[in-house]
Parts: structure tokens; C-alpha cells; sequence
């Protein structure tokens, strides 16, 4: 059932946030290009962001709690006509050897990695909101218009293995993928009109809905490409650092046996109250009554990758302090690109700390702050891309990360 997936995609970002402090890979890479023996990284993030639904509404959805009228109207006043929210969790583990794989290339080794991940995202107008959370009492006499609504969400993991580079840290790894779950709905057209009394609704919509098959564990298979390059720039007496090109989840899978319904309606309804509607023992029901197309086939999409190039901290630089900077793009529809920058400062070998600020992807702007802490064998950093949220009600998302290491 839709209703029962997308439960699924909720709780699921919110084992991911309730495990990770409560972001995306954004903290800054701080490069070591020291020659590595053997090592082992872990990372795990979570986030969440919107334009306009905010923590203590989120909160709640999430985590449970009550939502009142006077919260759902206070949240409602807040939509705009177009709104967009996101978020999702991934652990990341890598075992890197110190073995030389070619002869002619010293610092090349090979490595090993694997993830367990998810990535949820909606676009919605703020009629959806209304009608969802406070009613269709508000709409009587009018339309509202749901074009434009599309929902994603995918859970996967992933295994696979490459080449790394010992003294520069670049990497490259192909990766199996094997969807866990998956939900794409797309709305190209339509509205919801209701009578004056609330006794009949006009539906005029236009819909496509793809769920992954429920009857198996993994829904399909797929590939995909990790990479990390970096490059020196600069001059040394002047401005200069590193550039790094990173890549994730870069590929596509098939789902096998989409359940896949098509929704082509224009009709007069009766028999259903919006709370009906939105249960979740009505609404297959309230689907099937629009008169739509069952089928089932293979569907192949893009994976919810992204792309990022920007400036690295370097933890070899003379200087304490270094600025980092750089853009980054998801491929799910939605994510507007991000644009982050920051300042990082080591005050003692073994200390440093940062503080970044980011504005796009799925939300404006947000502050991150970050700590690490580093010795021979081992390295540790946490923080938040959006530290307002772990502490306001009022903010519009939440965001944490942990990175370790150990070196052998």
C-alpha cells in the first residue's frame, strides 16, 4: 500500500537522524597526504531540510506527537506556493590495504566499501499542506491544485570494491546495488474541486505511481560509481591547496516487477471524507475509486547520487587556519544546487575546528560547526551541517555526521 511505504521512507529517515546526532557529507575532508598503510574509515549522517516545514512540525511527524489544529494552520501559513523538503541517513564503512596492485604505480592499492543508505524528497504546494493537515473545510466551493506534487524515496545498499591511492587519497570503486525499497510518484496534472457542502469533489488528475514489488526483500539490482580525485593548485607563496572531485552512488537501478499505477481521471465522487482519504485503510480504496491502470514491469531509474567539487583543508598546511569551499549537486528532482564555504582552524596538532555555512539543496541557508580530533593511529570527527536546527523548534531541518578512522 502507498500509505504503508511511505510510513516506511518516514521512520526510516528517522532511525537514520535519531542514530547520527539528528548530514550530508559536507563536513570538510581533512586531507592527510602523509603515505598510508592500512586503514579502515566509517561514516554515518543523517539530515533533514525543507524551504518551509519546520522542526516543530517535522518533529513531530517523525518522532510522534500530536498535531493540532492550531499547529496545522500555524504550519499551513507558513507554505509557499511552491515548497520542497528532503533528507535521508547513510553508513558508510571502507577497508583500505597497503598492498601495490601495479608495479609502475607505487602509491596505488586496492580497497573495498559499502553502504546502507536512504534518500527521501517531495515537492508539494502549499494546497497539499491545507488539504492534508487541516481539511478540505478551508477549500469548500474551490479547487485545489495538486500539479507538480512528486515524492521519491529509495533505501539500498551497496557493496563493491576499486583502486585508492595511498598518498594523494583518491579512489575510485565500482558498486553492486540492491534496492531495499523504493516509492516514485509524480503528479504532471491536476486539481481537487469541492462542492460548497463538502458532499461531492470533482478530480481531474493525472498521476504515475511506481512502487518496488513488496513480496521481495531486495526489489531489484543495480550499479554504480564512487570516486575521490584531488589535485594540488596554487602557488606556494601565495594562495594554493587542494581541489577534490568526489562522486557518490554515480549510476542507475531496475526495479523488477514495479507495481506501477497510472491515475487518468475527470469525474464527480462521493463517499469519501478527507480523513477516510488519508488513512491508511482508505486510501487504495480512494485510489482505486479515481479509476486508474494496474500493471506490473521492470522500471529503471537514476540512484539519488550526487556530485561535489570544492576546496579541501589540508592537514598538512603551515597555516592554523584555512578556508574550504565548493558546490555540490544532487540528481533527484528537487535538490536545488548547494553553495558552502567555511573557515577551519587548528589551534594545536591534534584539535581543529570549523564552521561552514551552505545555502540551496533543499532548504536556504544553514550553519554548520564541526570538531576533529587526530593522532597517529586514529581520527575522529562530529558536527552538525545545521547546528540552528539541533536546537530550534523554529529552524526548517536537522543535521549531524560522524567520521573515523584508524590507521595501521
Amino acid at each position: 500500500m502507498i500509505f504503508k511505504t511511505v510510513k516506511i521512507a518516514i521512520c526510516t529517515m528517522a532511525f537514520g537522524v535519531s542514530c547520527f546526532l539528528a548530514g550530508q557529507e559536507l563536513l570538510p575532508t581533512v586531507l592527510d597526504t602523509t603515505e598510508a598503510n592500512e586503514q579502515i574509515n566509517l561514516i554515518g549522517n543523517a539530515f533533514t531540510s525543507s524551504t518551509s516545514i519546520r522542526n516543530e512540525f517535522s518533529r513531530k511527524f517523525l518522532f510522534g506527537g500530536e498535531i493540532d489544529k492550531p499547529l496545522a494552520e500555524k504550519v499551513l501559513s507558513q507554505q509557499k506556493d511552491y515548497n520542497r523538503i528532503g533528507g535521508g541517513y547513510r553508513i558508510r564503512g571502507e577497508y583500505r590495504a597497503k598492498k601495490q596492485v601495479f608495479k609502475s604505480l607505487p602509491n596505488w592499492s586496492w580497497m573495498i566499501d559499502f553502504t546502507n543508505e536512504a534518500h527521501f524528497s517531495a515537492e508539494f504546494t502549499d494546497e497539499l499542506i491545507g488539504l492534508g493537515f487541516v481539511g478540505n473545510e478551508i477549500y469548500l466551493g474551490e479547487r485545489v491544485t495538486v500539479a507538480g506534487t512528486a515524492v521519491r524515496f529509495d533505501q539500498f545498499l551497496t557493496a563493491g570494491g576499486g583502486l585508492h591511492n595511498r598518498k594523494t587519497k583518491s579512489f575510485v570503486t565500482l558498486n553492486l546495488v540492491l534496492p531495499q525499497n523504493f516509492l516514485d510518484i509524480d503528479v504532471t496534472r491536476g486539481y481537487f474541486g469541492f462542492s460548497e457542502w463538502g458532499d461531492n469533489v470533482t478530480a481531474e488528475v493525472e498521476a504515475d505511481i511506481y512502487r518496488g514489488n513488496p513480496s521481495v526483500y531486495f526489489k531489484g539490482v543495480g550499479a554504480a560509481v564512487n570516486f575521490d580525485f584531488n589535485f594540488p593548485f596554487g602557488n606556494p607563496e601565495t594562495f594554493n591547496g587542494i581541489i577534490g572531485l568526489t562522486a557518490r552512488n554515480l549510476g542507475f537501478y531496475s526495479i523488477h516487477q514495479s507495481a506501477i499505477s497510472k491515475v487518468r481521471t475527470n469525474q464527480d465522487f462521493s463517499g469519501f471524507s478527507i480523513e477516510e482519504v488519508i488513512s491508511s485503510g482508505a486510501f487504495d480504496d480512494f485510489i482505486d475509486s479515481l479509476g486508474h491502470h494496474k500493471s506490473a514491469k521492470t522500471v529503471y531509474r537514476m540512484m539519488s547520487g550526487f556530485f561535489q567539487i570544492g576546496k579541501l583543508v589540508s592537514a598538512n598546511h603551515p597555516n592554523k587556519v584555512q578556508s574550504f569551499f565548493g558546490i555540490r549537486m544532487y540528481s533527484t528532482k528537487g535538490y536545488k544546487p548547494l553553495v558552502y564555504a567555511g573557515v577551519h582552524y587548528q589551534p594545536v596538532q591534534k584539535f581543529s575546528v570549523g564552521v561552514q555555512g551552505a545555502y540551496g539543496g533543499y532548504a536556504n541557508f544553514r550553519l554548520g560547526l564541526y570538531l576533529n580530533y587526530t593522532n597517529e593511529y586514529f581520527v575522529v570527527s562530529v558536527g552538525s551541517e545545521d547546528i540552528l536546527g539541533m536546537v530550534s523548534k523554529s529552524h526548517y531541518g536537522h543535521s549531524g555526521l560522524i567520521k573515523m578512522s584508524w590507521k595501521f
